[in-house]
């Protein structure tokens, strides 16, 4: 994807003009982006409260019945299950990758084949998160665009 940058006079009007050749996930992301209008997710690290951005969860697991987002900075709890963020948030690249794990697949850096059927997906953070041979299948669906 091309990315042009031009700097404007103090008063021009700020515009985004997104040239694509179809509507897909990413695309919708960043319209969302654009518009200032990304979601937040309620969670908790430690005991400060916070909300962070569905843009910015790289992906989403549940250990012991908590449910963890983790981004580049780092885990937050939240009280959302993981399927009510794979109901959510499954247009915005949200896919369930295992039993216990969802992944944004717009976040991934890159992708390795390995034995019995499963995916290596490194993320943007450089972790490694392992596609099980159950939900690779549907992942190579997903990112050749078949619906």
């Amino acid at each position: 994807m091309k990315v042009t940058l031009h700097l404007l006079e103090s008063s021009e009007e700020e515009e985004v003009i997104i040239r694509y050749r179809k509507m897909n996930g990413q695309i919708e992301e960043i319209v969302r982006i654009a518009e200032g209008s990304d979601e937040k997710i309620p969670c908790s690290r430690g005991e400060i409260k916070c909300r962070i951005a569905v843009g910015e969860v790289l992906y989403a697991e549940s250990v012991d019945r908590a449910t963890f987002l983790y981004t580049k900075d780092g885990v937050y709890r939240t009280a959302y299950s993981l399927q009510s963020l794979e109901a959510a948030y499954m247009e915005r690249g949200f896919f369930r990758c295992a039993k216990s794990m969802l992944i944004c697949i717009y976040r991934i850096a890159a992708l390795k084949s390995e034995a019995g059927g499963r995916i290596d997906a490194t993320m943007e953070n450089g972790e490694h998160v392992i596609i099980s041979r159950k939900y690779a299948r549907e992942l190579r669906r997903e990112l050749k665009g078949e619906d």
